[in-house]
């Protein structure tokens, strides 16, 4: 174990020992945590809402109304897809219809609403353990149906990732 230094000082609580420095910090540029990179700071963000999501689930029981945001911030780090405005598949004119599975749902079943126009599928399922996988469908890829709307479970959906 290493030295303490000169200028630091003691609290000690009975519970827990901490060493704070009575010094002043050095000047200069400060660190940007954790990057200044857009990519790593987008990753961040989605592994700091997929943890407040957790803690609140588990702390509540009930579930923070982020799950959409998650998605879409999984979609962008996956796919290489914007954060902004609607999804769009590559140089499609179409938007993508994005769908998320929320934790500890009742089913992993999925309703595409297929009156809408769309280029694209992408389903983001954000596990139990909080943890999040995406799987994307070309619309011509869908099954046909005779309504508007076509029923589909996540273990029937070809794996992209």
């Amino acid at each position: 174990m290493g030295t303490i230094p000169a200028d630091a000082t003691h609290w000690d609580s009975g519970d827990w020992i901490d060493w704070h420095r009575k010094g002043t910090p050095p000047h200069g540029d400060t660190c940007t945590a954790p990057s200044d990179d857009p990519a790593a700071r987008l990753h961040t963000l989605y592994m700091r809402l997929l943890q407040s999501a957790r803690a609140y689930f588990e702390l509540t029981g009930e579930h923070l109304p982020i799950y959409e945001g998650i998605a879409r911030l999984h979609v962008a780090i996956a796919f290489d897809l914007p954060t902004r405005g609607p999804v769009r598949c590559h140089d499609d004119c179409k938007p993508a219809q994005l769908i998320t599975i929320a934790p500890h749902g009742p089913h992993d079943v999925v309703s595409v609403d297929m009156s809408l126009p769309f280029c694209c599928l992408i389903v983001v399922r954000i596990k139990d353990n909080f943890t999040s996988e995406a799987r994307m469908v070309p619309a011509d890829a869908l099954p046909d149906s005779a309504g508007d709307t076509v029923q589909l479970r996540w273990r029937d959906l070809p794996s992209t990732q």
